[in-house]
């Protein structure tokens, strides 16, 4: 996975999402060296709590399990209860840092938008247009709003809307802004409020890949479970699926929907 693939991948797990979304160490350890630490600088993303329970890699079944903490807790580990690999498996050892887990939301990027823009405004969110009004900038007639809408996320500039993708980018292996577009857009006319957004399929395509992965991994999770503990009502396999960061904090109910189909 290079920067772009991850930021790519960021992008599309909030637009997956209405919430705060998690991000767990396994996905995180795919990115290149130096990429973590460079969004923890920038603010995209903040370190969370550790992950109580995580999908246990020692067999192919991969339930989701509760992590344990030694007495000393310096080390954590997983008790296999699968009834046929327990007697194989046992104690399970988790690296502590597969615990990591970080946060990434709509308003985390509203906020990096904002900074990168100069805008002194702190993003506000309005639940009627599903969006952050980040401030306002100065156009060719004027001061111009400038807000980042949600699902998909896109910056809309007087008017003008544009995917994110293609505003915020990768120049060599720093993360870079295109302050020129922004520029350009404020020096044009004024785009009529309500205008169509038409989509770059492409980047759509790529977010409806993300989210089909998320629900691809809940299906693996469910009949993992559903071997392990079969005959459970749907409401508590989903309800185990929800305690994972694969769930991306849906809702049990959401997870229901969508882990058999």
């Amino acid at each position: 996975m290079n920067n772009t693939q991850a930021l790519t991948a960021l992008i599309a797990h909030v637009d997956a999402s209405d919430k705060p979304v998690l991000i767990g160490w396994d996905e995180v350890v795919q990115w290149p060296q130096g990429l973590l630490k460079q969004f923890l600088k920038l603010g995209l993303i903040a370190k969370d709590v550790n992950a109580k329970s995580l999908t246990c890699l020692g067999c192919e079944h991969h339930c989701a399990m509760d992590v344990l903490l030694t007495e000393d807790a310096k080390r954590t580990f997983i008790v296999c209860d699968h009834a046929d690999m327990q007697s194989q498996m046992g104690r399970i050892a988790v690296p502590l840092e597969r615990l990591q887990q970080w946060q990434l939301s709509a308003k985390k990027i509203a906020a990096y938008i904002a900074g990168t823009l100069g805008l002194d405004s702190k993003p506000t969110y309005s639940k009627e247009t599903a969006s952050y009004k980040l401030g306002m900038l100065k156009g060719k007639d004027g001061r111009r709003l400038v807000a980042l809408l949600e699902q998909p996320l896109r910056l809309e500039i007087a008017g003008h809307v544009t995917p994110l993708e293609d505003i915020l980018f990768f120049d060599g292996e720093a993360l870079a802004f295109d302050i020129d577009r922004v520029q350009s857009i404020l020096a044009s006319t004024p785009a009529n409020v309500g205008k169509a957004y038409t989509p770059n399929t492409n980047k759509q395509d790529a977010r409806k890949a993300a989210t089909q992965a998320m629900y691809q991994n809940w299906r693996d999770q469910y009949q993992a479970l559903l071997l392990k503990y079969p005959g459970k009502p749907d409401t508590w396999y989903s309800s185990q699926i929800a305690k994972l960061p694969m769930a991306q904090r849906k809702k049990p109910e959401t997870i229901r929907k969508h882990m058999k189909t």
